[in-house]
């Protein structure tokens, strides 16, 4: 049997223009010539087709699906391996997406979020997809029960601690509207508060020496603060423990 392109694409349940780019992309050529020295597609084609609709339903490009096709050593078996870990590494990757708008739209539902623009929801929405890895480093200084409280999986209790974040970066955002100073007594007072109701007084080690290496390695997550927050912060910080030092 030999199809014209329409009728092929009709009987395939494709269109002519599927079926026309597949041609110039080289994954599906005719296979035959009629007598009139035009190109026609054979039953033959209907697998090649089926095979490039079946590896499209799997998540492949078509550029994936001609280097698979035109590889000698081309192995379906091979072709499920490698699909299936590269689509559970999206799923991931999107339930990890699902999850921070989850987390967010939360915190929208707070009165005060009214006050958040893009840049400030930005850059909460960045402190969250850092938190694996952030996490990963820690491993190396504190134990994971303090690693839980400061990330903590139970979802009321990461709630909480994205309105303290929050709280902080709106300590700054007011600050920086009210031309507050960070040693402003005010703004130490906030952000002392903020430091006793998200544990972060648990990172601060009694080594010397181990304190300043995970500044060294968290330091590198500073890009992804606008640096007159980061400034601010700095600034405030120290000031707030320079003030516990004397009080000492």
């Amino acid at each position: 049997m030999q199809l014209t392109v329409s009728k092929f694409a009709k009987l395939a349940g494709t269109t002519v223009r599927t079926l026309r780019h597949y041609r110039q992309l080289g994954i599906l050529v005719p296979s035959q010539k009629n007598e009139n020295d035009h190109h026609v597609y054979i039953n033959e084609d209907f697998k090649r087709l089926h095979e490039i609709q079946l590896l499209q339903s799997l998540g492949l490009s078509l550029n994936e699906i001609k280097a698979s096709l035109d590889n000698p050593q081309y192995s379906f078996d091979e072709i499920i391996r490698v699909q299936e870990q590269s689509l559970k590494h999206r799923r991931k990757a999107i339930d990890c997406s699902l999850a921070l708008i989850k987390r967010i739209k939360l915190l929208k539902e707070k009165d005060q979020f009214n006050e958040l623009n893009s840049e400030l929801l930005m850059l909460l929405m960045n402190s969250m997809r850092v938190e694996e890895d952030q996490k990963k480093l820690l491993q190396k200084y504190v134990s994971m029960d303090i690693i839980e409280k400061v990330f903590p999986e139970d979802i009321s209790k990461q709630t909480y601690l994205d309105e303290q974040l929050f709280n902080l970066v709106l300590l700054v955002h007011r600050a920086t509207i009210h031309d507050l100073k960070p040693d402003h007594p005010s703004i130490q007072q906030q952000l002392k508060d903020i430091i006793a109701n998200t544990q972060l007084n648990h990172l601060i080690l009694h080594d010397e020496e181990k304190n300043e290496e995970l500044y060294k390695n968290v330091k590198t997550y500073e890009s992804l603060i606008p640096k007159h927050t980061m400034d601010f912060l700095t600034e405030a910080f120290e000031v707030l423990n320079t003030k516990k030092k004397s009080s000492l």
